[in-house]
């Protein structure tokens, strides 16, 4: 039996959305991540961070959302995460500690696509290389909704849950549309997501609790 509870909170400026499903509890807070992260307390990181590259996706009228993303001007600071078990989307991008753990999502885009043909995670929760393959453009995409412009599969981050411990508490500093949060609740394990841009924020929140009024199944891949 699965129960919602939702409550929002507003302090200092910060919006605070909570949830529950049974015994998995979701926090959601419309911030900068380094303003609330002293406040709280996780297990494990799984996110996909700005890449400091400045991104302005599709433009005119046939681009499906806003283009722009908060603080993509300048790679953030992620070398704190490599402390706790994380996965990182992005991670090419960054400073971080060697490791032979990488994920790899291969997109599945013909050889004449001028799109990355694949995307890397650096982890500290595998030893080895592992390959998720999944096509995500077009009506593939579609499927899930047009939300973010740099929007990751479900299925993608469900499949990094699998190395984290069940029923551990998962962190997005970068939460974006919710995503990692929808992988969190589909797999038996508590998120806490944080989201700068109020768009997003607001687009995570109705996706949470839309998740949550339906319910879920367990979905992870197999290894």
């Amino acid at each position: 039996m699965k129960t919602l509870e939702s409550t929002t909170d507003v302090r200092g400026g910060c919006s605070v959305q909570r949830f529950v499903r049974g015994h998995n509890q979701v926090t959601l807070y419309n911030a900068d991540c380094r303003d609330v992260l002293p406040e709280i307390a996780w297990d494990a990181i799984v996110t996909d961070p700005p890449y400091g590259v400045n991104h302005c996706g599709n433009k005119g009228r046939r681009a499906k959302i806003d283009c722009e993303i908060t603080g993509d001007t300048t790679p953030p600071d992620v070398a704190w995460m490599a402390e706790y078990p994380s996965v990182i989307w992005g991670a090419n991008n960054f400073e971080l500690p060697r490791s032979t753990g990488w994920l790899v999502w291969d997109k599945t885009h013909g050889a004449k696509c001028q799109h990355s043909q694949a995307e890397l995670a650096w982890s500290n929760v595998v030893k080895t290389v592992r390959l998720h393959r999944e096509a995500y453009h077009g009506f593939m995409r579609q499927r899930d909704g047009w939300y973010h412009p740099t929007q990751k599969p479900p299925m993608l981050m469900q499949w990094c849950m699998q190395w984290l411990a069940e029923g551990c508490t998962v962190l997005d500093p970068y939460m974006g549309s919710g995503t990692t949060g929808l992988a969190a609740l589909r797999t038996g394990r508590n998120f806490v997501g944080i989201e700068i841009d109020p768009k997003h924020f607001e687009t995570a929140c109705a996706r949470i609790e839309r998740e949550c009024n339906q319910g879920a199944f367990d979905m992870t891949p197999n290894d």
